[in-house]
């Protein structure tokens, strides 16, 4: 059996979603923070059926290289994060009303646990505005219910 290349072993899904966007010719959605957020939770998502998968196939060899795959991964979810412009997020692209918000929350947060076990606080500080702006979004609506008045967009 081949060894495993932990800098090659996902290569397959750096492609994925945004090629299959440039190949239907809609690549203008990348910069729509629904798309872009919507890659990273589901990103996270993969990552744990790969890490499966690889983990029963290769077993101890893919367990000597998995912190590193994890983290490499994890940096290339966190460049769709910083594709947007956190300063111009459209109130019509909330996550909290786009996505479940404990599933962006816990996805969230499994990168910031990656990032911090690899001192990469760059990314944290990345991951926290989201996260914060997730908790304002849901602090907001639900002082709103409360007061029995609705969100506008």
């Amino acid at each position: 059996m081949q060894p495993l290349d932990k800098n090659t072993l996902f290569s397959i899904f750096e492609v994925g979603d945004e090629e299959i966007y440039k190949e239907n010719n809609v690549e203008n959605l990348l910069d729509n923070p629904f798309v872009l957020i919507g890659m990273v939770v589901r990103g996270v998502e993969n990552w744990h059926l790969m890490d499966i998968l690889y983990t029963r196939k290769n077993g101890e060899e893919y367990t000597n290289v998995r912190d590193r795959v994890q983290l490499q991964y994890f940096l290339k979810l966190c460049t769709y994060l910083e594709r947007l412009d956190f300063n111009k997020f459209e109130t019509v692209y909330t996550i909290g009303e786009s996505f479940d918000r404990d599933e962006v929350d816990d996805r969230f947060n499994q990168m910031m646990e990656v990032f911090i076990k690899h001192e990469e606080y760059e990314k944290c500080a990345i991951i926290k505005k989201y996260l914060d702006m997730l908790d304002h979004e849901f602090v907001i609506k639900k002082a709103l219910k409360e007061a029995g008045l609705k969100l506008s967009n």
